[in-house]
């Protein structure tokens, strides 16, 4: 069976989360909009508080609630790839986050910001890659750009 090297695992795995989040630079790039706007952080950074705010039906997820949902995601596979004990996953609590004020909604996308930063210093801290971390961190890069498709497309559709 082939194996893949680590340095080449780490090097596509890091690619992809910098894309997801940080976006390309313009760059060509794997899967999204290389043009500036299509990564995580610029496209929250485009939106104000009133739009992070604003549900697509009465009742259901904002802008606002994907973004600290995503951030605690982020947080708690970090805590579980160190092996951090008595994690406890409040998935219903990190939905909790519907309307922010404009000062929460810098704050906010600030905790994701640091948040993400801290899951790649764990990565490049750690030393063994088996099933924890390789399975920890292609779930951040999975359910992230999950919820980036989710705030194009909420962000598109409510102020298009």
């Amino acid at each position: 069976m082939p194996t893949v090297s680590t340095p080449d695992y780490l090097n596509n795995l890091t690619d992809l989360l910098r894309e997801t989040f940080e976006g390309t630079g313009g760059q060509g790039s794997h899967y999204i909009d290389g043009k500036g706007h299509g990564s995580v952080f610029e496209t929250l950074d485009r939106l104000d508080h009133d739009l992070a705010s604003t549900p697509l039906v009465p009742g259901g997820a904002t802008i606002a609630a994907h973004t600290e949902h995503t951030r605690y995601y982020i947080q708690t596979l970090r805590r579980f790839i160190a092996q951090e004990e008595g994690v406890q996953p409040d998935w219903p609590g990190s939905w909790q986050t519907r309307s922010v004020t404009a000062e929460q909604w810098d704050r906010l996308r600030q905790a994701l910001r640091d948040e993400y930063a801290a899951a790649m210093t764990h990565l490049s801290d750690i030393d063994v890659w088996d099933d924890d971390p390789i399975g920890g961190f292609l779930s951040i890069l999975a359910h992230s750009a999950y919820h980036l498709g989710a705030v194009r497309l909420l962000a598109t559709t409510l102020h298009p």
